[in-house]
């Protein structure tokens, strides 16, 4: 039988409904079902019409039918695999994009500063010619006028950091003190015993009969301990971020020094004048062979600080220039040193005509942190600079807020408050004449 009269057998057999779907089938496939099947290559016997019983089913086409869902299975997992292989891939691309879209944006902001800065500096040298010409001159081409001018201007600089060292030392000062007299206040709340703060002490009524050995110990602990805590904080983590820089990280060093002072220094005035942190020796029963020795190991312990912390403060300098081997203890002189004579006797001349001996030895035992800063002398700033020596301003805010903080402390707490903390915190504040 031909193929002509074998598709027209085929259509015969087909019932109205099927012929209707075999059109439709052959208009949107474009070729006939039929036709595909006898166009098929030939696969063997297997493929023949006279298909074989169950029964007559050979082994091997079982392990064939076994063998290929199984590869389909593996087919699966591994296109699973590919297509997460795949995602992790585009998710990384992406992120490398982000990365380099987002450094590209900040080369284009620093190059479009740049500009604006040339476009200014070329601006000012139409009306002064000589602006900004003089900083990339080495100092031995100068003429005799240009390297005296030179001079005034980094003396001028060195006392621009001075005074404006000064006044973040006296704010940094004022701020720990008041912390100080403030954990006091809030541990002497729990056993309901009251304080008046004055600008020079935090009076208690000493004869109250809730005062007992324990409370005297915590109370009196509680202020250098807040301190000591506050001012590692400040020593270890604050004072390294390296968007911190300038001012604001000597203001953060400052804080450090001064709090971890009022732990190790104020057991040294303590124990010397029987005061403040003095009494948690005293009430411990200590030895004054003990307490001379804690003494002694506390202060070391605040010179190897100090001696340590070099780095930090060459930090805080505004050029390379300054924080140089041979001008680094100039710098040290102009930017910790003398601020810190300067601020505390205007602390000092604040508190006249009550000076207490034991807030004026905490000052003095800052001089065990200071002073081995100027033996080390293999010291290098963490940072980089820029070659170009800048030139420094006084900052005035800063001044602004020192001036503040002063008359508050001195107007506001001369009459004294008076502070009566209940149980969960609450207070009411009164002023108290003296």
């Amino acid at each position: 039988m031909d193929q002509s009269s074998e598709n027209t057998r085929r259509k015969k057999k087909r019932s109205f409904i099927g012929q209707i779907v075999h059109n439709l089938k052959k208009t949107f496939t474009g070729a006939d079902k039929s036709d595909r099947k006898e166009n098929r290559p030939y696969l063997g016997p297997r493929h023949t019409t006279n298909t074989p019983s169950t029964e007559d089913a050979s082994p091997q086409t079982e392990s064939f039918k076994y063998s290929s869902g199984t590869r389909k299975k593996k087919q699966k997992s591994a296109s699973g695999l590919s297509g997460i292989k795949e995602w992790k891939r585009k998710l990384e691309l992406r992120r490398e994009e982000r990365k380099k879209q987002k450094y590209k944006r900040k080369i284009k902001k620093s190059h479009a500063r740049e500009h604006k800065r040339r476009e200014r500096i070329d601006f000012i040298r139409k009306f002064l010619p000589n602006y900004k010409r003089e900083k990339n001159v080495p100092f031995e081409e100068l003429s005799a006028e240009q390297a005296s001018e030179a001079i005034k201007q980094q003396q001028k600089n060195y006392f621009y950091y001075t005074i404006n060292s000064t006044a973040l030392f006296i704010i940094a000062y004022l701020l720990v003190y008041m912390l100080y007299q403030f954990a006091v206040m809030i541990t002497a709340s729990n056993w309901k015993l009251d304080s008046v703060l004055l600008y020079y002490d935090l009076a208690f009524n000493d004869y109250s009969p809730l005062w007992s050995r324990p409370n005297i110990i915590m109370v009196t602990l509680s202020g250098p301990l807040v301190c000591l805590i506050t001012g590692f904080l400040f020593y270890r983590f604050f004072s390294t971020r390296k968007k911190i820089k300038g001012f604001v990280r000597l203001f953060f060093l400052w804080i450090a020094l001064i709090g971890i002072n009022f732990f190790f220094g104020a057991w040294a005035t303590g124990i010397s004048f029987d005061q403040g942190f003095g009494y948690v020796p005293a009430w411990l029963y200590l030895n004054v062979f003990w307490q001379i020795l804690i003494a002694l190991i506390f202060l070391f312990l605040l010179g190897i600080i100090g001696y340590y912390s070099v780095p930090k403060f060459l930090d805080t300098s505004k050029s390379a220039y300054r924080v140089k081997p041979e001008n680094k203890n100039k710098f040290l002189f102009y930017q910790v040193l003398l601020p810190y004579l300067i601020g505390s006797f205007i602390i000092i001349l604040v508190r006249i005509p009550n000076i207490m001996p034991y807030d004026t030895g905490n000052m003095v035992t800052m001089l065990f942190g200071l002073v081995p800063m100027a033996f080390n002398r293999y010291a290098r700033p963490t940072i980089t600079f820029e070659k170009e020596k800048k030139a420094t301003d006084i900052r005035w805010w800063y001044i602004a807020i020192f001036i503040a903080l002063i008359l508050a402390y001195r107007i506001g707490l001369n009459n004294g408050l008076h502070f009566t903390l209940l149980y969960k915190f609450s207070f009411s504040i009164d002023i108290t004449p003296l």
